[in-house]
């Protein structure tokens, strides 16, 4: 059965909320963070972003996908789909399709290259899975990089793929899904004394399938039917039973609350380490914000989600001011590019908007 951030292209073609935290106290300047991690599952991996959900009527897309499925067939990696860097936490896309919490660390400190970041993310991770190897593997690369046991800036988002089953009675109960995460966080804010985290919280799946359920693919199909036919997470996709689709519902808004009470809990002890981006949740993502197997967000999507958490971060007031310069010195340089062509009498090049 596939799992939520496992993503059904391969097997298609082979198949809480709370107040809001703002960003540094009044007066207060967070300290700038030198290294960057990231712990999650497909959607923090990048799964199908390089995809948007329309692609497959383009035969390039069809020959990608194509690849990427081979390439899977062969290794049994999932990292042959995915494009980290489209991740909403650890990429790095210069064209700027995804603005990224270390695309934003890195140009807010005027950064020639990405600060030291590593997506230690798994595509189809449950929190027992974030618990068990990626947190270890998080500080291998830490204490080799940048000689300390965990950077300083983390971003933690999961739990899709423990409410993702055959049946709601299948479903990770929450109070070990409140001990994984817990694990998770203490171990980090316990072995680093600066380290910063960022909790996001998880989308709300019953809005997600209302959104994309009737949303055309290639040849008419609906996404609904998609799902059917490859079996993406019953639980979360393809339930038709209006009760068993609330406990799904209620699951998540339970994980999410778990979520939030592990932050405050921690805040108490860790003071202002640590925040829940309690935004995911009520984000309302379009059906052109998803991939093709109409669930994993695509560039779009990943763009969103960035925005949402990193409304939690220290340093939203200056990426806030850093950003305006970016898109002030693009504008300059298009305008630049445009006179030029315009120089060029005929024969000469046109350039894209001009």
């Amino acid at each position: 059965m596939l799992r939520f951030c496992k993503p059904a292209l391969v097997l298609a073609i082979a198949a809480s909320s709370s107040k809001p935290i703002r960003a540094a106290d009044e007066g207060e300047t967070a300290r700038m963070p030198a290294s960057m991690g990231a712990l999650g599952d497909s959607m923090t991996a990048g799964a199908l972003a390089m995809f948007k959900r329309q692609d497959f009527v383009l035969p390039w897309t069809e020959f990608m996908v194509a690849l990427r499925a081979i390439a899977y067939g062969l290794t049994n990696e999932l990292s042959t789909v995915e494009s980290r860097k489209l991740s909403w936490a650890a990429g790095f896309d210069k064209a700027r399709r995804v603005e990224s919490h270390s695309y934003r660390l890195t140009q807010i400190q005027h950064l020639k290259k990405q600060i030291p970041t590593y997506n230690a993310a798994i595509s189809g991770a449950e929190s027992e899975h974030v618990l068990a190897t990626q947190v270890d593997r998080l500080s291998e690369w830490s204490l080799k990089t940048v000689k300390k046991p965990f950077p300083d800036y983390v971003t933690l988002m999961i739990g899709p793929n423990d409410a993702c089953a055959d049946s709601t009675d299948q479903m990770l109960d929450t109070n070990t899904y409140y001990s994984n995460v817990s694990k998770v966080i203490d171990e980090m804010l316990a072995r680093s004394s600066d380290t910063k985290i960022v909790v996001g919280s998880i989308p709300n799946i019953e809005t997600l399938r209302g959104v994309a359920k009737d949303a055309r693919l290639y040849w008419g199909i609906s996404c609904g039917e998609l799902w059917e036919k490859v079996k993406l997470c019953p639980t979360l996709t393809t339930l038709s039973d209006p009760y068993q689709r609330a406990i799904v519902a209620a699951r998540i808004q339970d994980y999410n609350s778990a979520l939030q009470q592990i932050v405050e809990t921690r805040r108490v002890d860790f003071g202002d380490r640590i925040r829940f981006a309690s935004q995911t949740y009520k984000e309302v993502f379009t059906a052109n914000e998803l991939s093709i197997d109409c669930f994993h967000p695509n560039s779009h999507g990943q763009d969103r989600i960035a925005n949402a958490t990193w409304n939690a971060s220290w340093w939203t007031k200056e990426w806030t001011k850093r950003r305006a310069e970016i898109v002030a010195e693009e504008k300059r340089k298009k305008e630049l590019r445009c006179r030029m062509s315009q120089r060029g009498g005929r024969g000469a090049s046109p350039v894209p908007g001009c």
